[in-house]
């Protein structure tokens, strides 16, 4: 048996992150193309909100591949550093698009003109602690899209604290797709329990539970991955799992109509697929523009839907007709803002949130009495 090499990056995820960001982008204008897109095209756009959930199980795979040894090793000793990182990652370029939004909110108001419910100052708060998606309301505000990053942050909490329980778990080969197959038909049980027949309806009560059982998913599956890549016929088990979900999950879409439970299964077995990608001498999705666009791809997906916003009211007469030169250039103008917010931004404000959680968790050095360093 040859042990595979060990993989520093998994460039077909960055990838399909940058894709998935397009297809969110595409959902919130699709409305703006119905004068020369088909009919079945913008039923395919629509689907485009299901990215999220790949975004949950790529973001639950990616960070157990990142974090799962240093929870294996500290336990809940880890818990400062993971927040720190994390929130560094999420925060600067949420607060810096919410403020644009508040900016844009307070214009309106001093124009004379009432920007209406949803951007509600009382709201806004909870919208800056990303606290707005834990169920404390019963529509969504301000930026939108916004409401998966809440999610996110919540399960980043937990993880915080159940990263080194979660070490101790052993998934056996055929152990996760039963788990998976279990974790989706309770998702679908309580959509269906609770009258709701998709994954992405009322998202501000089901956004949570939505995120959290897609973002263990990940969890799970980058544990059971990492595990069958050393095995003798675990390339083969892998693959036959990722048919097995797909199968499943046709299977529930199709056949049963249940589409809650179908889902998850659905974006675990594109996860697999792209994390077998990864491993080929020429990994799909791994060119620059591919890789360019998975590394803007948080700007791309905070960033689209203000700038839809000012777009239409700075550029479109009817925002229910926008040609395709002007659907093309919104698109380049996102492109080009999330580069810059990304490299002036994003970065560099990851880099200092960074710098001053660590000054604030890393205790000081022990010194003697003469003032020598017993660190």
């Amino acid at each position: 048996m040859t042990t595979p090499a060990p993989l520093t990056k998994l460039p077909t995820l960055t990838g399909l992150r940058g894709i998935a960001a397009l297809a969110v982008l595409f959902y919130h204008i699709r409305g703006a193309m119905t004068g020369f897109l088909p009919e079945q095209g913008i039923t395919i756009l629509a689907q485009g909100y299901l990215a999220v959930d790949l975004f949950f199980v790529l973001s639950g795979f990616v960070l157990w591949w990142n974090y799962g040894a240093l929870f294996a090793e500290q336990g809940l000793r880890a818990a400062p550093h993971f927040i720190v990182r994390r929130f560094a990652r999420i925060f600067p370029l949420h607060v810096a698009i919410l403020s644009a939004m508040a900016l844009f909110a307070v214009a309106l108001i001093v124009s004379g003109r009432d920007p209406g419910a949803h951007y509600s100052f009382a709201a806004l708060p909870a919208h800056y602690l990303l606290i707005q998606n834990w169920g404390g309301g019963d529509t969504l505000a301000w930026n939108d899209p916004a409401w998966s990053i809440s999610t996110e942050w919540a399960a980043y909490l937990l993880l915080a604290v159940a990263g080194g329980w979660l070490a101790r778990l052993r998934i056996g080969a055929w152990s996760f797709p039963l788990l998976a197959l279990a974790m989706a038909v309770a998702v679908g049980w309580w959509f269906a329990a609770t009258g709701r027949t998709s994954i992405g309806s009322d998202i501000p009560a089901t956004g949570l539970l939505r995120c959290l059982v897609e973002f263990g998913l990940g969890i799970i599956l980058c544990q059971w991955w990492t595990e069958q890549r050393q095995r003798r016929h675990g390339t083969a088990i892998i693959y036959a799992t990722a048919l097995g979900l797909t199968g499943a999950g046709a299977l529930l879409l199709i056949g049963l109509q249940w589409q809650p439970a179908a889902v998850p299964l659905i974006m675990a077995a594109i996860v697999i697929a792209a994390l077998q990608a990864s491993t080929a001498k020429r990994p799909l999705l791994s060119g620059r523009v591919a890789q360019w666009l998975g590394d803007i791809s948080y700007a791309v997906y905070l960033s689209h839907f203000f700038l839809w916003i000012l777009y239409k009211l700075l550029f479109v007469d009817d925002p229910a007709n926008v040609a395709p030169t002007g659907i093309v250039a919104f698109v380049l103008l996102t492109l080009a803002v999330s580069h810059l917010l990304h490299i002036a931004l994003e970065v560099p404000g990851r880099r200092i949130a960074q710098r001053a959680g660590d000054r604030l968790f890393t205790a000081p050095p022990i010194v003697d009495a003469v003032g020598r360093s017993k660190r």
